[in-house]
């Protein structure tokens, strides 16, 4: 009987790269301006590494963790572990320290890959760290070894303010990645400017789906993202064939002159993670009438699991989220759509434990099919197609991030100083406002919560606004009065933006 923790229950994800070395060995798999790797090169890498991995002891029944800085190493290290049959767990080296070490005890990670010399390395992993390379480490844990299905483990928030992975099993990546190359037509000849956090989901494709057509991943600089002009020269300079990102990051593109007379080899608009607003769709669309544009929605639990084809919009409509991706399966059950197919997760981690937040539901054909529950409201448009609404829950999706509002409150009000705390946003770029209820004679109070979200929060989750508000306004009911705080929160911004101007 075969068990979770054999290697061929990765083999679908492992054999992406063996077989773009063999389809296109001579092909570009990585490039950065300074570098560029071929398939064969990398395949070389990669099986090097994950021979040094085995003989320190990773295997099936391991959870890896990548704490490398976006990079051709970090890439080489994720398919590595992949091809050891581990769970990796890509983390963010930008994270706090404190909140890598709570994502590692709740991934229940039996290593961690460090990059020797790294500032974002922490000193008690840097000592006991045993070298796997010339840049690469290997950190043994006191964790003992998981049953967990190996696969992909990337973190969100949770309704307490502490992360949960979501386990994506490696045929649920694949899946993605092979439908993704094939829905947009990925050439040996595309360039994809492979921008998203490895954390993040959007990049599986940069990873897995230019490796199913032979395409090149080309590593976008970090220090690019908060300067738009230059990242339209860069996408010139690097003749970027096909980008996928969030909304936030392609408005800022087209806002900076970004468009097919300016970027003439951009070919291929992919977005998700959020709503992208009607009217600077349809800038898009004016800025590159030629191009493919689709929308791909779905949580972190599914992947990509519906599609649309933007060239079928009509500005001033909603834009809908389309339809399911094939061979996954969706319905809306109470206004909320559910879905099933080969991309769903295995289920949480949390300390190393994996819960499935999956649950059986009859769909409209008759079928009982094991299913995820978004929390998504959706609703069909006249023709068909899906249509998002908002969340059921108070989680967010800004600039492509889930945001719990509830986890940003429990980690405010781990301050001594705070009595209560309700997050809100506003405007059309959700501004994120945290008010809290502190001793208004306090000095300090301020200070202290600030302090406490630097260190819990990641940079996507600070609020943009922390606001003292001694009490918090209240409903009838007793409750905090949020449309009263939104309100607030609303002439906050305005003030905000007059003074400024």
């Amino acid at each position: 009987m075969e068990t979770l923790s054999t290697p061929t229950r990765v083999s679908e994800l492992a054999t992406i790269l063996d077989d773009a070395v063999a389809s296109y060995p001579d092909a570009c798999a990585i490039a950065t301006e300074t570098d560029r790797i071929t398939y064969r090169d990398l395949g070389d890498r990669v099986a090097a590494l994950a021979d040094r991995l085995r003989e320190a002891g990773v295997g099936p029944d391991c959870t890896v963790a990548v704490h490398v800085p976006r990079s051709p190493v970090a890439i080489i290290a994720i398919h590595a572990v992949i091809a050891t049959g581990a769970v990796v767990a890509p983390l963010d080296a930008n994270d706090p320290p404190e909140r890598v070490r709570t994502l590692l005890d709740q991934a229940g990670a039996s290593h961690l890959v460090v990059h020797h010399g790294d500032p974002s390395t922490g000193e008690e992993w840097e000592q006991s760290a045993e070298s796997i390379g010339e840049t690469l480490a290997l950190v043994r844990r006191d964790v003992a070894p998981t049953a967990l299905e190996p696969g992909y483990l990337l973190f969100t928030s949770g309704s307490t303010g502490v992360p949960k992975g979501v386990l994506l099993p490696g045929r649920a990546v694949a899946h993605f990645a092979r439908w993704a190359a094939e829905s947009i037509g990925l050439t040996s000849a595309d360039r994809v400017a492979a921008q998203a956090s490895l954390t993040f989901d959007l990049s599986t494709f940069d990873l897995f789906s230019t490796a199913v057509a032979g395409a090149t991943t080309v590593v976008f600089p970090d220090w690019l993202k908060p300067f738009p002009a230059d990242t339209v020269d860069w996408l010139a300079q690097q003749q970027i064939t096909a980008l996928y990102g969030v909304p936030t990051l392609i408005k800022g593109i087209v806002a900076a002159g970004g468009r097919a007379s300016t970027l003439p080899d951009l070919t291929t608009v992919l977005f998700a993670g959020e709503p992208y607003p009607v009217a600077a769709l349809a800038d898009l669309q004016t800025a590159f009438p030629e191009a493919t544009i689709r929308n791909w929605y779905g949580p972190t639990e599914t992947n990509v699991c519906t599609a649309y084809d933007v060239r079928q919009w009509q500005p001033g409509t909603p834009v809908p989220i389309g339809d399911a991706i094939d061979a996954v399966t969706v319905a809306i059950v109470d206004d909320e759509l559910v879905v099933a197919g080969p991309t769903l997760l295995t289920g949480y981690v949390v300390d190393g434990v994996v819960s499935d937040p999956a649950v059986d539901v009859v769909f409209p054909d008759g079928e009982t099919r094991r299913a995820y529950r978004t929390g998504d409201h959706v609703y069909r448009d006249d023709g068909g197609r899906l249509v998002l609404v908002g969340r059921v829950d108070r989680q967010i999706k800004r600039r492509g991030y889930r945001i719990d509002l509830d986890g940003v409150e429990a980690v405010a009000a781990e301050s001594a100083s705070v009595r209560a705390a309700a997050a809100v946003v506003v405007g059309l770029d959700q501004h994120l406002v945290l008010f809290v209820d502190v001793d208004p004679a306090s000095t300090t109070a301020l200070e202290s919560v600030e302090h406490i979200l630097r260190e819990r929060l990641p940079a996507y989750s600070q609020p943009d606004r922390v606001v003292p508000c001694s009490p918090l306004p209240t409903n009838p009911r007793g409750k905090v009065d949020r449309p009263r705080l939104e309100e607030l929160a609303a002439h906050t911004l305005t003030d905000r933006q007059e003074n400024q101007s």
